[in-house]
């Protein structure tokens, strides 16, 4: 009787070691990764735009494959993969129109550069609108930035500048950290090109 339940018990904290084990190695769920844009460094500016243009940016908008907190790549030329565990910290397109308003600022020299959600803070001569048709790209390959974007007096809405860029940046370390920087590198160059036309507006 005595073997007979120790036989059991022995068997039953097999089982039991057994789940454990399993569970610790499947039960575990991977953590996401959240990533943000960066903008470009403060440096002197030497050629400042008038203090009199004020420039509010929006509205930005994206895909709607984009709209979402993953981070998506292209393995094809249709075909996109979406990561659960590599994210977007918030809003893309918040993250987008941050990033653009602080880098026109720092190229024009400027603190009258700002999200149109917050146009309330004070009077605005311009906008700037964005309709961003691809930003995305591979983990081996370029990430590719492709935007038209207007900038429109507020009194007029008639376009004054009406432009397309398209962008190509590498992707250097072939993972989602390069993939985000190189995103960030194409919004710099995005930026240069419309600080050059700004530089063109009379007040």
């Amino acid at each position: 009787m005595n073997q007979r339940i120790t036989g059991q018990s022995i068997t039953i904290a097999m089982i039991i070691g057994v789940s454990i084990l399993i569970f610790s190695c499947f039960g575990k769920t991977s953590q996401a990764t959240f990533y943000t844009l960066s903008a470009l460094q403060k440096g002197d500016v030497r050629d400042k735009i008038s203090q009199k243009i004020s420039i509010a940016i929006g509205p930005v908008t994206i895909p709607p494959e984009m709209d979402r907190p993953q981070i998506i790549t292209r393995d094809h030329e249709s075909r996109v993969t979406l990561s659960e565990f590599h994210r977007w910290a918030g809003p893309l397109q918040e993250g987008i129109t941050s990033v653009l308003s602080a880098n026109l600022s720092t190229l024009l020299g400027t603190d009258r550069i700002i999200s149109r959600r917050h146009e309330n803070i004070f009077p605005f001569t311009h906008h700037l609108v964005l309709n961003i048709n691809r930003f995305d790209g591979q983990l081996q390959g370029d990430v590719l930035l492709d935007v038209t974007w207007i900038i429109q007096k507020s009194s007029n809405p008639e376009p004054l500048i009406v432009k397309r860029s398209v962008i190509h940046e590498p992707v250097l370390s072939n993972d989602y950290n390069g993939l985000v920087a190189a995103q960030s590198k194409a919004l710099s160059e995005l930026s240069r090109q419309i600080a050059v036309s700004i530089r063109t507006i009379r007040e």
